[in-house]
Protein backbone atom coordinates (compact mmCIF):
# COMPACT_ATOMS: atom_id res chain seq x y z
CA UNK A 1 0.00 0.00 0.00
CA UNK A 2 1.44 3.41 -0.84
CA UNK A 3 2.54 5.50 2.14
CA UNK A 4 0.23 8.77 2.37
CA UNK A 5 2.10 12.21 1.13
CA UNK A 6 2.62 14.54 3.75
CA UNK A 7 0.57 17.00 4.82
CA UNK A 8 1.89 20.37 3.94
CA UNK A 9 0.76 23.96 5.05
CA UNK A 10 2.63 26.97 4.05
CA UNK A 11 1.85 30.64 5.55
CA UNK A 12 2.87 33.91 6.11
CA UNK A 13 3.02 36.97 8.76
CA UNK A 14 4.66 39.98 8.37
CA UNK A 15 6.58 40.24 5.59
CA UNK A 16 7.28 40.83 2.13
CA UNK A 17 6.09 37.32 0.69
CA UNK A 18 9.33 36.58 -1.05
CA UNK A 19 10.06 33.24 0.42
CA UNK A 20 6.75 31.81 -0.32
CA UNK A 21 7.67 32.98 -3.87
CA UNK A 22 10.65 31.06 -3.35
CA UNK A 23 8.76 28.01 -2.94
CA UNK A 24 6.89 28.41 -6.21
CA UNK A 25 9.78 28.91 -8.35
CA UNK A 26 9.62 27.31 -11.38
CA UNK A 27 10.67 23.42 -11.31
CA UNK A 28 11.34 23.79 -7.71
CA UNK A 29 7.18 23.88 -7.01
CA UNK A 30 6.79 20.73 -9.40
CA UNK A 31 8.91 18.92 -7.69
CA UNK A 32 7.41 19.55 -4.29
CA UNK A 33 4.06 19.04 -5.41
CA UNK A 34 5.03 15.43 -6.65
CA UNK A 35 6.57 14.72 -2.96
CA UNK A 36 3.91 16.22 -0.58
CA UNK A 37 0.21 17.10 -0.38
CA UNK A 38 0.29 20.76 -0.12
CA UNK A 39 -3.53 21.66 1.84
CA UNK A 40 -2.67 25.36 2.65
CA UNK A 41 -1.20 27.66 0.44
CA UNK A 42 -3.35 31.29 0.86
CA UNK A 43 -0.66 32.73 -2.33
CA UNK A 44 -2.50 30.33 -4.60
CA UNK A 45 -5.50 28.57 -3.10
CA UNK A 46 -8.12 29.84 -1.28
CA UNK A 47 -7.95 28.57 2.84
CA UNK A 48 -10.84 26.03 2.79
CA UNK A 49 -8.52 23.15 4.29
CA UNK A 50 -9.08 23.22 8.12
CA UNK A 51 -7.40 20.34 9.87
CA UNK A 52 -4.02 19.13 11.02
CA UNK A 53 -0.63 19.43 9.10
CA UNK A 54 2.44 17.14 8.93
CA UNK A 55 4.95 20.18 8.70
CA UNK A 56 3.84 23.99 8.41
CA UNK A 57 6.31 26.37 6.61
CA UNK A 58 5.94 30.15 7.88
CA UNK A 59 7.86 32.87 6.95
CA UNK A 60 8.06 36.53 8.00
CA UNK A 61 8.79 38.33 11.13
CA UNK A 62 6.46 38.69 14.34
CA UNK A 63 5.61 42.84 14.32
CA UNK A 64 2.12 42.84 15.30
CA UNK A 65 0.18 41.63 18.15
CA UNK A 66 -1.79 39.69 15.40
CA UNK A 67 0.76 37.64 13.75
CA UNK A 68 1.41 36.11 17.47
CA UNK A 69 -2.10 34.97 17.35
CA UNK A 70 -1.44 33.50 14.09
CA UNK A 71 1.85 31.41 15.15
CA UNK A 72 0.11 30.28 17.99
CA UNK A 73 -2.78 28.79 16.38
CA UNK A 74 -0.78 27.47 13.20
CA UNK A 75 1.36 25.52 15.56
CA UNK A 76 -1.63 24.08 17.66
CA UNK A 77 -2.13 22.60 13.88
CA UNK A 78 1.19 21.31 13.02
CA UNK A 79 3.20 18.05 13.75
CA UNK A 80 6.06 20.06 12.74
CA UNK A 81 7.41 23.95 12.18
CA UNK A 82 9.70 25.09 9.83
CA UNK A 83 10.96 28.62 10.05
CA UNK A 84 11.39 29.70 5.76
CA UNK A 85 13.50 32.56 5.71
CA UNK A 86 15.61 35.27 6.90
CA UNK A 87 13.06 36.71 8.51
CA UNK A 88 11.26 33.65 10.56
CA UNK A 89 14.75 32.41 11.25
CA UNK A 90 16.20 35.37 12.75
CA UNK A 91 14.11 38.25 13.08
CA UNK A 92 15.74 39.81 9.03
CA UNK A 93 15.39 43.11 8.06
CA UNK A 94 12.23 44.22 9.80
CA UNK A 95 14.56 43.21 13.18
CA UNK A 96 16.57 46.46 12.18
CA UNK A 97 13.46 48.22 14.04
CA UNK A 98 15.21 47.04 17.42
CA UNK A 99 18.69 49.12 17.29
CA UNK A 100 16.39 52.45 15.95
CA UNK A 101 14.27 54.84 17.72
CA UNK A 102 11.18 53.20 17.59
CA UNK A 103 8.82 56.06 17.76
CA UNK A 104 10.80 57.61 14.61
CA UNK A 105 9.95 54.24 13.11
CA UNK A 106 6.42 53.94 13.86
CA UNK A 107 5.75 57.79 12.17
CA UNK A 108 7.88 57.15 9.10
CA UNK A 109 7.53 52.98 8.25
CA UNK A 110 4.28 52.03 9.66
CA UNK A 111 1.66 55.14 9.61
CA UNK A 112 -0.58 52.58 8.04
CA UNK A 113 -0.62 50.35 10.57
CA UNK A 114 -0.28 52.56 13.77
CA UNK A 115 -3.75 51.39 15.10
CA UNK A 116 -2.51 47.98 15.93
CA UNK A 117 -0.10 46.75 18.83
CA UNK A 118 3.00 46.69 17.28
CA UNK A 119 5.65 44.06 19.25
CA UNK A 120 9.58 44.17 18.58
CA UNK A 121 10.63 42.46 15.90
CA UNK A 122 11.61 38.76 16.75
CA UNK A 123 11.87 35.58 15.13
CA UNK A 124 9.37 33.60 14.99
CA UNK A 125 10.80 30.84 17.48
CA UNK A 126 10.81 33.64 20.48
CA UNK A 127 7.13 32.88 20.36
CA UNK A 128 6.77 29.35 19.37
CA UNK A 129 8.72 26.03 19.13
CA UNK A 130 10.41 25.86 15.79
CA UNK A 131 11.91 22.05 14.60
CA UNK A 132 13.53 22.78 11.19
CA UNK A 133 15.40 26.26 9.98
CA UNK A 134 15.76 27.30 6.19
CA UNK A 135 17.51 30.81 6.49
CA UNK A 136 18.95 33.04 3.50
CA UNK A 137 16.57 36.23 1.87
CA UNK A 138 15.08 34.51 -0.17
CA UNK A 139 15.69 30.95 0.94
CA UNK A 140 17.39 28.74 -1.51
CA UNK A 141 15.24 26.52 -3.93
CA UNK A 142 17.61 23.55 -4.01
CA UNK A 143 17.45 23.82 -0.26
CA UNK A 144 14.12 24.12 0.13
CA UNK A 145 13.69 20.68 -2.25
CA UNK A 146 16.24 18.89 -0.70
CA UNK A 147 14.46 19.45 2.69
CA UNK A 148 11.31 18.26 1.34
CA UNK A 149 13.13 14.93 0.20
CA UNK A 150 14.55 14.72 3.21
CA UNK A 151 10.91 14.27 5.31
CA UNK A 152 8.95 13.01 2.42
CA UNK A 153 11.43 10.10 2.10
CA UNK A 154 11.76 9.46 6.31
CA UNK A 155 16.02 10.75 5.87
CA UNK A 156 17.43 13.35 8.25
CA UNK A 157 17.95 16.84 7.15
CA UNK A 158 21.39 18.36 8.30
CA UNK A 159 21.81 21.92 7.42
CA UNK A 160 25.27 23.29 5.87
CA UNK A 161 27.34 24.60 9.68
CA UNK A 162 30.44 25.47 7.95
CA UNK A 163 30.69 29.74 7.35
CA UNK A 164 30.56 31.05 4.58
CA UNK A 165 34.30 31.78 4.38
CA UNK A 166 34.42 27.77 3.73
CA UNK A 167 32.85 27.94 0.35
CA UNK A 168 34.59 31.01 -0.72
CA UNK A 169 37.95 28.99 0.05
CA UNK A 170 36.18 26.42 -2.37
CA UNK A 171 35.22 28.58 -5.19
CA UNK A 172 38.78 30.20 -5.04
CA UNK A 173 37.37 33.64 -4.08
CA UNK A 174 39.91 36.62 -3.17
CA UNK A 175 38.93 37.74 0.17
CA UNK A 176 36.80 40.72 0.40
CA UNK A 177 37.95 41.52 3.95
CA UNK A 178 41.19 41.37 2.20
CA UNK A 179 40.07 44.50 0.22
CA UNK A 180 39.01 46.27 3.69
CA UNK A 181 35.52 45.58 3.22
CA UNK A 182 33.05 44.45 6.03
CA UNK A 183 32.20 41.25 5.25
CA UNK A 184 30.41 38.65 7.57
CA UNK A 185 31.58 35.86 5.91
CA UNK A 186 33.74 34.42 8.70
CA UNK A 187 30.86 34.77 10.99
CA UNK A 188 27.73 33.07 9.37
CA UNK A 189 26.77 29.90 8.31
CA UNK A 190 27.18 29.28 5.03
CA UNK A 191 24.94 27.29 2.81
CA UNK A 192 24.23 29.84 -0.16
CA UNK A 193 27.17 28.92 -2.08
CA UNK A 194 29.07 32.24 -1.25
CA UNK A 195 26.51 33.49 -3.64
CA UNK A 196 27.31 37.31 -2.84
CA UNK A 197 30.92 37.27 -2.43
CA UNK A 198 31.32 35.03 -5.51
CA UNK A 199 29.86 38.49 -7.03
CA UNK A 200 32.15 41.15 -5.46
CA UNK A 201 29.11 41.96 -2.81
CA UNK A 202 29.78 41.34 0.83
CA UNK A 203 28.12 39.05 3.20
CA UNK A 204 25.45 40.57 5.22
CA UNK A 205 24.82 37.69 7.22
CA UNK A 206 21.67 36.43 6.05
CA UNK A 207 22.10 32.72 6.62
CA UNK A 208 22.30 33.63 10.55
CA UNK A 209 25.05 33.82 12.80
CA UNK A 210 27.52 30.67 13.46
CA UNK A 211 26.86 28.49 16.84
CA UNK A 212 30.92 28.84 17.52
CA UNK A 213 31.79 32.09 15.99
CA UNK A 214 34.14 34.46 17.97
CA UNK A 215 32.02 37.93 17.37
CA UNK A 216 34.39 39.53 19.90
CA UNK A 217 37.44 38.41 18.06
CA UNK A 218 35.73 39.59 14.72
CA UNK A 219 35.12 43.23 15.88
CA UNK A 220 38.44 43.39 17.25
CA UNK A 221 39.78 42.61 13.47
CA UNK A 222 37.43 45.12 12.19
CA UNK A 223 38.68 47.88 14.83
CA UNK A 224 41.98 47.06 13.19
CA UNK A 225 40.92 47.88 9.98
CA UNK A 226 39.77 51.19 10.97
CA UNK A 227 36.14 50.83 11.19
CA UNK A 228 33.99 51.94 14.01
CA UNK A 229 31.07 50.47 16.10
CA UNK A 230 28.84 52.26 14.36
CA UNK A 231 30.01 50.85 11.27
CA UNK A 232 30.47 47.26 12.62
CA UNK A 233 26.54 47.18 14.21
CA UNK A 234 24.87 48.43 11.05
CA UNK A 235 26.24 46.12 9.04
CA UNK A 236 25.46 43.33 11.71
CA UNK A 237 22.32 44.17 12.01
CA UNK A 238 20.92 44.26 8.52
CA UNK A 239 19.28 40.33 8.66
CA UNK A 240 21.07 39.02 12.09
CA UNK A 241 21.20 41.72 14.45
CA UNK A 242 19.42 40.05 17.66
CA UNK A 243 21.44 36.70 16.73
CA UNK A 244 24.82 38.60 16.74
CA UNK A 245 23.92 40.80 19.70
CA UNK A 246 23.28 37.68 21.93
CA UNK A 247 26.55 35.81 20.58
CA UNK A 248 28.36 38.94 20.93
CA UNK A 249 27.67 38.88 25.14
CA UNK A 250 24.49 40.68 25.62
CA UNK A 251 23.14 38.64 28.52
CA UNK A 252 18.98 40.12 27.55
CA UNK A 253 18.75 37.30 25.38
CA UNK A 254 17.39 38.47 22.64
CA UNK A 255 15.61 41.27 23.68
CA UNK A 256 14.18 42.34 27.26
CA UNK A 257 10.90 40.70 28.39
Amino acid sequence: MKKPRLKIGVFGISGCAGCLLSVLFEDCFKQIVRLVDIKAFPMIKEEGYEGDFDYVFIEGTVCFDEDIMALNALRKRAKKVVALGSCACTGGVPSIKNFLDQEKVMKLVYPAHNHLKTEPPTPIDQHIKVDYYLPQCPPDKQEIVEFIKCIAQGREFKPYRDPVCFECRRKGNVCLLTKNEICLGPITNGGCNALCPSHGVTCYGCRGACKDANIKAYLAMLKEMGYTDAAMHDKMNTFAGLQFKEQEGDASKWLEK
